[in-house]
């Protein structure tokens, strides 16, 4: 009898130990997943939650401090010019902690279309572009604004597309500087020439502010050639040799550029009339000067500024970038420089 109440009261106690075992497990399990019976958050979710708030911020944090990257397709690095130019936009780049990357298509518009396209696969925030072809860089401006990327021109414009910002040497004054110092050279009289670039539209601006210059306050000096060097020395030089066949007499020969000045220079040379002709260029290259100095034919060459040129450029896109108001034009000074303060 003792041995059976003595089994009974240990089944009991077993049962009992089931029992408290079966109904403690599930509620404590539920407890450790998201929420509880009344709707309230655990601590657990609220931990989870807490790491995912700091994970966001964390993105947030890195996005605003990513590096401004610009692409910059420049015209031809054979310049000193454009060389001078880039300088000037690494300046601001490197103090700005922006990274510029530059391209040179070396005048030719099919590569600065490519250049173009991989800066836009390489998801740059802005695009600077020295156009080849004014009107032929229509098509690129277009496929970059389809991108919503700014674009700034710099030293030559584009005639079309959406163009943030354009920055350029006041050309026109420098046209009529040079027509100023040809016109008191000659005392206003004489047969003059004019080698251009058509397809440019600084240069065509330099060209113009020459002409209407001279047509203005020169009545007397005749233009009696105007003829495209295409930018190239050796394309100008050819030319200078046919116009210096056609008129003997000329007296003076405008550039809107150093590269065709100093190929006009060579023809002049070459046909022993450096001593009656006078040649003006532009962008008082240091080899322009050079002869500037030595008392050549070439006697004077507009000056532009380059790496001011550059700096204002990049200023203007950072600018445009970020979605401060920026000038759609900006002119940079020029300067007409001869033997006297060469």
């Amino acid at each position: 009898m003792k041995k059976s109440k003595h089994y009974l009261a240990i089944l009991c106690s077993a049962a009992m130990i089931l029992s408290m075992a079966g109904c403690s497990g599930p509620s404590d399990a539920s407890s450790e997943v998201g929420t509880s019976s009344s709707g309230s958050t655990s601590q657990t979710e609220k931990t989870v939650s807490s790491n995912k708030v700091e994970t966001s911020s964390s993105k947030e944090t890195t996005l605003s401090k990513k590096t401004i990257t610009v692409g910059f397709s420049n015209w031809s690095k054979s310049f000193e010019f454009y060389v001078d130019l880039e300088k000037g936009m690494q300046e601001v780049a490197d103090a700005e902690g922006v990274t510029l990357l530059v391209k040179d298509p070396n005048g030719d518009l099919a590569a600065q279309t490519k250049n173009l396209e991989d800066f836009i696969t390489q998801g740059v925030d802005g695009i600077i572009i020295v156009p080849i072809d004014s009107k032929a860089a229509i098509t690129e401006v277009e496929m970059v604004n389809g991108k919503n990327i700014p674009v700034v021109t710099t030293d030559i414009a584009v005639e079309g597309g959406i163009i943030a910002s354009h920055i350029a040497s006041d050309n026109r004054l420098g046209g009529e500087l040079a027509a100023d110092f040809i016109g008191k050279q000659l005392n206003g009289k004489g047969k003059i020439a004019i080698i251009n670039n058509p397809t440019i539209t600084s240069v065509i601006e330099r060209e113009e502010g020459f002409t209407e210059k001279i047509k203005k306050d020169y009545p007397g000096i005749e233009i009696v050639s105007v003829q495209s060097g295409e930018s190239k020395r050796e394309k100008a030089m050819s030319v200078t040799e046919n116009i210096l066949q056609t008129n003997p007499d000329l007296k003076a020969i405008f550039s809107v550029n150093d590269m065709m000045a100093l190929g006009a220079l060579q023809a002049v040379q070459a046909a022993q009339k450096d001593k009656d002709i006078i040649i003006v260029g532009f962008d008082a290259t240091e080899e322009a000067v050079k002869y500037i100095k030595e008392g050549s034919a070439l006697k004077a060459s507009v000056a532009q500024k380059p790496i001011e040129l550059g700096k204002a450029t990049m200023e203007a896109m950072l600018k445009a970038i970020n979605g401060e108001p920026v000038e759609k034009n900006i002119s940079v000074p020029v300067e007409l420089v001869t033997i006297d303060n060469a």
